[in-house]
């Protein structure tokens, strides 16, 4: 890891970013929520480099990255970006609907959760069940 934080113009922090993130997942960032622990022990990391990364005391590695990638679910190229480790032109363009993961694409929906996945894949499986042929 290195020391500092890498901010695009006008664009939020790496530590901003992965605490929108976060939280969005359902993680509690508060100092006694158990939400650092849980994503360190997900991710694979010490919980202290995930609060110095939280904090912006220290840009992730790109090794740390790919393990952040993992444990959100997400392509590790996009985090390397917003890590400052590549340049957004170096990621792939014209992706079509059959490289978008599911995962993937339930997050931009901003469903980040096992159970509200399940529920919404349902919801998918129902209404196309309906479909008159």
């Amino acid at each position: 890891m290195t020391t500092g934080s890498h901010r695009p113009d006008n664009e939020e922090t790496f530590g901003e970013w992965l605490s929108r993130e976060l939280i969005a997942r359902g993680y509690d960032l508060r100092e006694r929520g158990g939400g650092r622990r849980a994503f360190a022990e997900k991710a694979g990391l010490a919980p202290a480099i995930i609060s110095r990364v939280l904090r912006d005391d220290a840009v992730p590695d790109i090794k740390t990255c790919g393990k952040i990638a993992r444990a959100l679910g997400i392509k590790t190229g996009p985090v390397l970006v917003r890590a400052g480790h590549l340049p957004a032109d170096e990621l792939p363009t014209g992706t079509t609907p059959a490289d978008i993961s599911q995962r993937d694409a339930l997050a931009a929906l901003g469903v980040y959760t096992e159970e509200d996945r399940d529920a919404v894949l349902a919801l998918i499986r129902a209404l196309t069940s309906r479909r008159e042929p």
